[in-house]
């Protein structure tokens, strides 16, 4: 008997379960503020270091110099929560202006001093310890600011890339962007300025030699900048290895409508296994002779042939059509600097958005994400995302690290994109030869860690598997698609597991008839993501190896089976306001007994707001949620219990994905006793945080909350209770709309 598929469902919240947010506050004092002699000595060493800056200043008001000094403030690690920074950031803020620039690293302020009055007004503040005492205990250090340095170690000349400061000022920007422009001009250098972003500007100073780059920074120009280093150039590797196999050409359905995915990448070759998925039109930066497409068409391969090549039923996805867009030329004859790499993508998704709603991203420089700041690349596909209302399934890099014994790396710039779901890598067979067993991370697969602790990559797919010789050489145990010639090869990278999610996030939008919506794929998608039983990796580990796992097919995404149902809740939260659904539709048939059992999963992904201009604090908002049992409702006093577990780290804020799960069965009897007794009611509760920055203006967030709940004995009517209570409780609520049945090609 054929396994009973039942749809998945959106709910919609009521009107009473959005409420707003109450004051609150404590008058004791902080625990971090000094004594008051110790308090007296730091005033008057602050005093002292900005009286210095003062005259500093004061000298650029002389000369009518146009561009401000910047100084930067360091806070004491203990006190980079969102309440201690208000405190520091009231210390240097003025009436007059925004003179608070943001952040350097997560612990440095940038303060603009314009104005010799601007700067007694902080004096004032330095000496009254009484009311600023607690913020001056907060300061480690106040200085000058200056800018990174990074300086090419070749002798030849090459590009550097240059970041500018952000004034936060408009006007006060163009002129310094214009004065900065034309100075460089006046050195005889060739300047190239590429927009990230609307407000996220990066220039690239062409063929700059050692000598040149002191010039340029004795410039007075210099002043300006924020940081100078070697540009990026991008490369990619593929080794390719023959494999003896065939696979039927497969042919588009007449008459059926195919969901289109962009390739930026290297190129993609007419080949006869893809020629009928090409689409007629193609973007291209480059002409033929500066292409290679090798690596293209072996990602385009795999989003198509994927689970024919390898025999097996891992994504499902009826048929994707391919755009080709070539963004990247052959390395060995051009190269392509990371400035470059962007205006290409920014192009070609740019001129195709409106008919390509989803791409693949399989390009990345070998440099290892930063600790606390997001890369510029990163920052550039994600205003991409949001101007074009588009996806970008992103490769997470590869590491070679194991071809010497080393620890694995991380994750690589571009790896680290907030809006882009991201891909590692696990191995899909072993080799004598291979290094890691079936169904764990591949050994080229790098590690999570993600500026400001975000979890990225957020799933895994398969990639390859791999060994190295006696002579330290490379034996790869590579996923099967097609060279450039035609013929079935066999490589290995994290870019062909991307190309899987690629398939899987193409074929989800095909069978869905609800539009176009990048929060509820990339949602769908994380929350059928689970670690296999042969994952070897320690689960305190397992989300820094391999994310929140690999996901499901198409069809088990999109269906349920009678003892399980999955909701979604798909809405925005403004600032101000939480909303605390206190009927959660729990089924009655879940009690055995005298308790509560069976399985919860809960994923949340959501659109942060983002400001490249803060550094470590990119993310700018964040949503938390809670979910567990309570006795009885009571007026502003509800005794409530949060049952869920992290998957991953705790109390991990301003992450865009949180992922939760719980057997109610493994919790202790007193636990079982407390909070899951038959007569328990449950709530589902979520609240918006806005960072200092930006919360005094009214914004909102963009969210998709899935709930799995599952009867694992396989005999409870989950489902249909679920449907009862929604009902009961007054919910409007639709199974999620489907185009056909899932079927084959």
């Amino acid at each position: 008997m054929a396994k009973e598929r039942l749809p998945i469902k959106f709910f919609a919240k009521r009107d009473i379960d959005t409420l707003r947010e109450e004051a609150g506050g404590s008058n004791d004092l902080p625990k971090l503020l000094l004594d008051k002699d110790k308090l007296v000595i730091k005033s008057k060493v602050f005093i002292h270091t900005v009286e210095q800056l003062k005259k500093k200043v004061i000298n650029k008001e002389q000369t009518n110099s146009l561009i401000p000094l910047v100084a930067k403030a360091k806070i004491i690690n203990d006190t980079t929560a969102k309440p201690h920074r208000r405190e520091v950031s009231n210390l240097f803020k003025t009436s007059a202006q925004n003179n608070l620039l943001g952040l350097v690293e997560y612990d440095e302020l940038l303060i603009k001093l314009e104005e010799s009055e601007q700067i007694n007004a902080i004096v004032e503040r330095l000496k009254d310890t009484d009311k600023y005492g607690y913020a001056i205990s907060c300061i480690d250090d106040i200085d000058k600011f200056k800018p990174k340095i990074v300086r090419s170690d070749k002798d030849e000349a090459i590009d550097y890339k240059v970041k500018l400061i952000n004034y936060q000022n408009y006007e006060q920007n163009t002129s310094i962007r214009e004065y900065f422009e034309q100075s460089m001009k006046n050195l005889g250098l060739q300047v190239a300025k590429t927009y990230y972003t609307p407000d996220h500007i990066i220039y690239n100073i062409k063929s700059v030699g050692p000598a040149t780059l002191q010039t340029i920074i004795s410039a007075e120009a210099f002043a300006a900048v924020f940081s100078i280093e070697p540009m990026p150039k991008y490369k990619v590797a593929i080794r390719i290895e023959p494999e003896n196999s065939e696979v039927d050409i497969l042919l588009p359905k007449e008459g059926k409508n195919y969901t289109a995915v962009g390739i930026l990448d290297s190129g993609t070759a007419d080949i006869p296994h893809l020629k009928p998925w090409l689409c007629e039109e193609k973007w291209t930066a480059y002409p033929d002779t500066y292409i290679k497409k090798t690596h293209g068409t072996f990602v385009s391969g795999i989003v198509v042939y994927g689970d024919k090549l390898e025999d097996r039923e891992w994504v499902e996805a009826n048929g994707v059509k391919i755009f080709d867009a070539c963004v990247f030329a052959d390395a060995a004859k051009e190269g392509t600097n990371e400035d470059e790499l962007i205006r290409n993508i920014q192009e070609a998704i740019k001129a195709h958005h409106q008919d390509i709603k989803i791409w693949n991203l399989s390009l990345s420089i070998a440099t290892h994400v930063d600790e606390f700041n997001f890369s510029d690349y990163a920052i550039a596909i994600d205003d991409l995302q949001d101007k074009y209302h588009v996806l970008i399934c992103k490769s997470a890099g590869n590491c070679i690290n194991f071809k010497t014994d080393h620890p694995k790396g991380k994750i690589y710039h571009g790896a680290d994109s907030v809006r882009s779901i991201v891909v590692g890598s696990i191995a899909h067979k072993k080799s004598a030869t291979d290094l890691v067993e079936i169904d764990n991370p591949s050994p080229f697969t790098p590690i999570a860690g993600g500026p400001s602790n975000i979890i990225k990559p957020e799933v895994v797919h398969y990639g390859g598997n791999a060994g190295v010789d006696a002579r330290g050489k490379i034996i790869p145990t590579g996923v099967k698609s097609f060279g450039s010639n035609g013929l079935i090869h066999r490589s290995i990278g994290t870019s062909f597991s991307t190309a899987r999610i690629t398939a899987l996030a193409a074929g989800l939008y095909q069978e869905m008839a609800e539009g176009f919506d990048p929060l509820l794929l990339k949602g769908l998608i994380i929350h059928s993501a689970s670690y296999s039983e042969l994952l070897k990796v320690p689960n305190a580990e397992r989300v820094n190896q391999v994310g929140f796992g690999r996901p499901q097919s198409m069809r088990n995404i999109l269906y349920n089976s009678p003892n399980e149902v999955t909701l979604i809740l798909r809405d925005e939260i403004s600032n101000g306001e939480y909303i605390d659904i206190m009927d959660f539709p729990m089924p009655d048939c879940l009690v055995d007994g005298e308790y509560y059992n069976g399985k919860i999963i809960v994923t949340l992904v959501y659109n942060p707001i983002l400001d490249s201009s803060q550094k470590a604090e990119y993310c700018q908002s964040n949503i938390d949620i809670e979910m567990g049992t309570f006795d009885t409702k009571k007026d502003f006093d509800t005794t409530r219990i949060n049952i869920l577990n992290p998957v991953g780290r705790e109390g991990d804020k301003y992450n865009p994905v949180k992922k939760y799960a719980v057997d109610l069965s493994e919790m202790t009897d007193s636990n079982q006793l407390k909070h899951l007794t038959k007569d328990k009611k449950w709530y589902l509760c979520l609240r918006g945080l806005f960072r200092n920055y930006v919360e005094f203006t009214n914004l909102s967030q963009e969210f998709c909350l899935l709930v799995t709940l599952r009867d694992p004995s396989g005999t409870k009517p989950v489902y249909e209770e679920v449907n009862q209570k929604l009902d009961e409780y007054n919910f409007r609520h639709n199974n999620i709309r489907l185009y056909n049945v899932i079927e084959g090609f």
